[in-house]
């Protein structure tokens, strides 16, 4: 009985050892990160419709169901910005959002926009970021690095700012946007998690 079982036993381990993928013996390459972290510390506080320092919070107007009556509609356009500034708010440096996809779960990667977190809340409504230096969407599903000098970050038209006197405003527009038809009422309750990028 014994001898069967430590056969059994060797028998399972073998079969396993044979079903095991091969790794190939030479490798295909590597993957190099760089990257790097700056001394410039811009202390971030809401402007406009916006509050707050670090956690901000935009409140956007009630509107009608009948201002989001389609796909694609938008409404309740509300200007905010996001004021830099401190000691460590170094000059030259210009400055973008670096929205963090991974925590960030409203993320519609389709639309670019936010979702509507409210539990209960209104449906087919999103919240969507503007530019508005030129009235176009920004896409909050993707990340590219900002240029020094640039006003905006052509890949998602983020808008960038280059410091100066220790200071700088990034301006933005919310609005709500109709989403897979007409929306229907109730609350809107939505967030992003961000890092400011500075080259």
């Amino acid at each position: 009985m014994k001898k069967t079982l430590i056969s059994t036993a060797l028998a399972a381990v073998m079969g396993f050892a044979m079903l095991a993928p091969t790794v190939a013996s030479a490798s295909d390459g590597t993957i190099t990160f760089n990257g790097q972290i700056t001394d410039t510390t811009c202390t971030v506080t809401g402007g406009g419709a916006a509050t707050g320092t670090g956690n901000i919070t935009v409140t956007l107007p009630t509107v009608s169901v009948s201002s989001l009556s389609g796909d694609g509609s938008t409404a309740g356009d509300t200007n905010f910005s996001l004021i830099l500034s401190g000691a460590n708010c170094t000059d030259g440096k210009t400055a973008a959002l670096w929205i963090e996809t991974t925590q960030t779960p409203a993320l519609d990667t389709a639309t670019g926009a936010l979702t509507n977190r409210a539990s209960g809340g209104a449906g087919n409504v999103e919240v969507r970021m503007v530019n508005p230096a030129n009235n176009q969407p920004i896409n909050l599903g993707i990340n590219d690095y900002v240029v020094n000098g640039a006003s905006v970050v052509a890949a998602n038209n983020q808008p960038a700012y280059t410091i100066s006197g220790n200071t700088g405003t990034l301006k933005y527009v919310a609005q709500y946007l109709a989403v897979g038809g007409a929306a229907t009422a109730g609350a809107v309750n939505t967030y992003l998690t961000y890092s400011m990028q500075y080259n």
